[in-house]
């Protein structure tokens, strides 16, 4: 058991200080635990004071849940063989999807809100399980180019690691979240190895290693929309009333005067003996087989407007009339 929490004291150490300094921190815990756990009478209050004592111990040094993620660097180790791990995340990059890089990037970017890094993941299964499995390519891709002696390499992501790729990056909400996700890690002491061995490239990637990855190309602008030409405007009809009239000066010379159309009802019948033509006192039938008068049958002229028409006609009626009247008048006079 005391190998247990050894690995588990070793493993969460690693990812809150990024270099030895939390060497002495971590000896001195697990002297405190060996010396203490006989004192805890409770099974189930055994990882909470054994959580209690590392914290207390890593206080000491400014790394505390208070004082949040480390802000990384680049320190080399014996799982690193003594090489930049920086550099060896760099080499190894050309092996991984640029997708899986780009999320590591922002997600390691503390300046990337997690709104960002949410809608990057989508596309790749989701937060936090696509963050696991970019981890696990990027891990791979240093295994086969720089031969890194991994021991925890799996082929495919187990869903239930995944909030440990946010408690590498820092994107935990808050210290209590951190505090049951360390405590946690307990439970899967292959994953307490897998997280101690892959912290040296943690720390390089929170220090900026693939800040170069974090750079987001420009959406191409969407380009607008050609305006349809507009319609040619359709000529109103010119009016036929307006087109058709004759100057004003015209009209006022055609209706001078209205009495001008009947200067003297007398001219028109001269003589009621002219109407007639056979002799007075002839056949009566006969001339009344015969029409009493033939009028002229005049073209009128084409009124220049509609209103000039209509008086024309009424005119035309009226004297048609009057001649009748007195037609059939001197014919009655005279049988």
């Amino acid at each position: 058991m005391a190998q247990k929490f050894s690995d588990w004291y070793y493993a969460v150490t690693t990812v809150r200080v990024a270099d030895r300094s939390g060497r002495e921190p971590l000896e001195r815990a697990c002297q405190a635990f060996a010396q203490g756990i006989i004192s805890v009478t409770r099974p189930s209050a055994l990882v909470d004071w054994a959580h209690d004592l590392l914290e207390r111990e890593l206080q000491t040094i400014g790394r505390g849940l208070d004082a949040g993620p480390s802000p990384g660097g680049d320190h080399a180790n014996g799982i690193t063989r003594n090489q930049s791990p920086t550099a060896l995340i760099q080499a190894a990059a050309s092996a991984v999807e640029p997708s899986h890089l780009q999320l590591l990037a922002h997600a390691f970017d503390k300046t990337t809100p997690i709104e960002r890094l949410e809608k990057l993941g989508e596309s790749l299964g989701g937060l936090p399980f696509a963050l696991l499995d970019a981890r696990y390519s990027l891990k791979r891709s240093l295994q086969a180019s720089a031969e890194v002696p991994f021991a925890v390499v799996p082929d495919a992501a187990d869903m239930d690691r995944a909030p440990i790729s946010l408690y590498e990056a820092g994107r935990l909400a808050s210290v209590e979240e951190v505090a049951s996700l360390e405590k946690w890690l307990l439970t899967d002491i292959d994953l307490c190895k897998d997280v101690a061995e892959f912290a040296a490239f943690v720390h390089a990637m929170r220090d900026g290693a693939l800040s170069a990855w974090a750079v987001e190309t420009a959406p191409e602008p969407t380009p607008e929309p050609t305006p349809e030409p507009p319609a040619p405007a359709v000529p109103e009809p010119a009016s036929t009333e307006q087109a058709d009239a004759p100057p004003a000066e015209a009209q006022e010379d055609l209706l001078e005067d209205p009495d001008d159309l009947l200067e003297d009802p007398d001219d028109l019948l001269e003589d009621p003996d002219d109407l007639l033509e056979g002799p007075r006192g002839g056949d009566s039938s006969e001339a009344a087989s015969e029409p009493a008068f033939e009028a002229p049958l005049e073209q009128a002229p084409a009124a220049p407007a509609s209103r000039l028409t209509s008086a024309l006609l009424i005119i035309g009626i009226i004297l048609g009339t009057f001649a009748l009247l007195m037609a059939a008048t001197l014919w009655a006079l005279r049988g």
